[in-house]
């Protein structure tokens, strides 16, 4: 497994399918459901020959026994027949006519509704599963099956069915309608398709739901969008436990707490259909999760109030209650796909037809319900369903049972096209830094031309305008003016960014106008320091620190000798440069005057401090520091 379920839009390479193709994979998906599963699932018993009941009479019983039914003093009825909603026992009567007993005895299928019964067949005892007294009874009401009246039970004339019954206050609704009753082979062949659906179906069904949840349960301990994942669990944990719960027949639980989590589960349902919707593209909705729990959550304490108080109808209105919030979640989820599948629906083909016919079904059933005839779609598809929805995240999310060629293939392009972007993307990445770079150095050697070169030609325009320009001032400024724009120019030139090679450059400037001045240069630069970091502004400022200096030294002092020594003491690396002039008298401070005011200012953008000093011996030394 390469990918587990990762994010929707990580494969952006996938071309989109066309929508008639996604129409085309909807359409046939309802086609075989419609054509085929549902017409197997719900395949109709037929027309057979069968033995009418009439003289129904029921009774309601202080104990569930036969002497209690002969005590009691029953009353006339018509089948089907109901009573709500006190808990207790009730028993029902009816009566079939024979010619003649066949040798192979009858067949019953019963229909009733009933946490638990017994039957009998004249004096005899023909089913009695678990405990029939409350409040400990057990609930092996759920009996689909075809029952056998054997011959020697039966006689000729007038039988009578009985059925004695026990229901608690979960639910005190008794129901039976007329059985089917009929020749042996017939009805059990009639009905053996049918009783497989109510049983064995029923069993492989909710193993098939914990076996998906649990298979979901490790993916979303291992994999990506954790969010489906876990709705696809609660979903599937769901379906299996109510399915459960029809078949346990000794439960923890009775009464009312028994039927408040049968509702729970049912409502849950709908609430996990609508979320996995929601979650199934790249936008979800927020609020949804929190709406719909909340609702949930509401309507099981409704449910719990409304059963163990015995409120307005019981549970005809926890029902109905049910069917409405089924009805807009259901409503709710055709919303919430609809928006999903705009913005992802031709790229997930398989999951579209899958998911938009359960959304379909979800629909019928909370339609019927609202109407009161009431469909199970969903109930009855549901391993289908869970089946499908598992194939189709899978086939879109997760690589499985690929050869290593395959694999590889699969691997290589993916990476040749994320190459392909990473060297367009940085290539764009570049083109605007190299914009930006050449926009700043631009701002940069215009401010420097404005201020050096062109500060100096504004003082030459001056002097030519006065009328008697003195010309060794113009020499003076014209030699100025020149010095700085070679300054200037020097410090583009410079390849690297390390302090000690940007120095060597300024050299070649600084000698012959020293030489021509009579001033000897002794340069001294430690080759073995490496001060990196300097690009041609800060560069720059550091060959104006020195030229002012030097300028000031010639200017002031008139030395016989300048140092520029660049060398590491105590805790950083110092540039000195140093004359043997007249010097100064004290030590100044760098903020007094222009010219040395300008250098404390560059100084401290190259990151350096600026100190002038008077040395002992004569002179002046002027130190930039910067600490490593």
């Amino acid at each position: 497994m390469s990918r587990a379920l990762s994010d929707p839009g990580a494969d952006a390479s996938v071309a989109a399918t066309p929508w008639w193709l996604v129409l085309l994979a909807v359409l046939a998906v309802q086609l075989l459901y419609w054509l085929v599963i549902q017409p197997i699932l719900v395949v109709p018993v037929g027309k057979l020959e069968r033995i009418a009941v009439h003289s129904a009479a029921y009774a309601q019983l202080d104990e569930p026994s036969v002497g209690a039914w002969d005590a009691a003093a029953p009353t006339a009825t018509e089948l089907p027949w109901e009573d709500c909603c006190v808990a207790g026992y009730r028993g029902i009567e009816m009566q079939f006519d024979l010619d003649a007993v066949p040798a192979v005895g009858l067949a019953v299928v019963p229909i009733v509704g009933s946490d638990n019964y017994q039957m009998w067949l004249n004096e005899s005892l023909l089913l009695a599963e678990g405990r029939m007294r409350l409040p400990d009874h057990t609930y092996h009401g759920n009996v689909r099956a075809v029952f056998r009246l054997p011959a020697a039970a039966l006689r000729e004339g007038t039988n009578s069915l009985r059925f004695i019954m026990v229901r608690d206050r979960g639910s005190p609704h008794f129901f039976v309608a007329s059985p089917v009753i009929g020749d042996y082979a017939s009805i059990r062949d009639a009905y053996r398709f049918r009783a497989f659906l109510l049983n064995e179906y029923n069993t492989i069904s909710y193993t098939i739901g914990l076996t998906l949840a649990a298979l979901a349960l490790v993916v979303l301990w291992r994999g990506e969008q954790r969010a489906v994942l876990a709705w696809l669990v609660l979903l599937f944990a769901a379906w299996s436990l109510r399915l459960i719960w029809y078949d346990a027949s000794d439960p923890p639980l009775r009464g009312e707490a028994r039927m408040t989590l049968l509702y729970a589960l049912v409502n849950l349902l709908p609430v996990a259909w609508l979320n996995l919707a929601n979650r199934w593209g790249p936008k979800p909705l927020p609020g949804i999760r929190r709406a719909s729990l909340a609702a949930w959550l509401l309507l099981i304490v409704a449910t719990a109030l409304i059963l163990h108080r015995g409120w307005f109808d019981g549970i005809e209105t926890v029902n109905q209650l049910g069917m409405l919030l089924n009805a807009v979640l259901a409503l709710a989820t055709l919303v919430v796909f609809a928006r999903q599948l705009r913005a992802h629906g031709r790229e997930r083909v398989a999951e579209v037809a899958v998911f938009s016919l359960c959304v379909s079904l979800i629909i019928v059933d909370a339609t019927t319900a609202l109407v009161g005839r009431g469909s199970q779609h969903v109930a009855t598809a549901m391993p289908w369903l869970m089946l499908g929805l598992v194939a189709a995240f899978l086939s879109h999310n997760v690589q499985l049972f690929r050869s290593s060629a395959q694999i590889n293939r699969l691997l290589s392009s993916r990476l040749q096209q994320r190459e392909a972007e990473l060297i367009r993307t940085h290539e764009q990445l570049r083109s605007a830094e190299r914009q930006q770079v050449l926009a700043d150095e631009r701002h940069r050697l215009m401010q420097d031309m404005h201020d050096g070169v062109g500060g100096q030609l504004a003082a030459l325009l001056s002097m030519a305008r006065s009328g008697q320009p003195d010309p060794d001032k113009l020499l003076h400024a014209v030699a100025d003016g020149l010095t700085d724009l070679r300054l200037i120019i020097d410090s583009l030139n410079q390849i690297d960014d390390d302090l000690a090679l940007a120095l060597g450059s300024l050299r070649s400037r600084l000698q012959p106008l020293l030489e021509a001045a009579g001033v000897e240069l002794r340069w001294q630069l430690d080759t073995r320091l490496s001060l990196p970091g300097f690009g041609p502004e800060a560069v720059l400022q550091v060959y104006r620190i020195v030229q002012e200096a030097v300028s000031n030294a010639l200017r002031h002092g008139r030395p016989r000798t300048i140092a520029i020594v660049l060398a590491e003491e105590g805790d950083g690396v110092v540039l000195r440069i140093e004359d043997n002039g007249s010097g100064i008298q004290a030590s100044t401070d760098p903020g007094q005057g222009l010219g040395l005011r300008a250098m404390a200012e560059r100084a401290s953008r190259v990151g350096a401090t600026c100190q002038i000093q008077a040395r002992e011996a004569g002179g002046t030394v002027v130190r930039l520091h910067w600490p490593r």
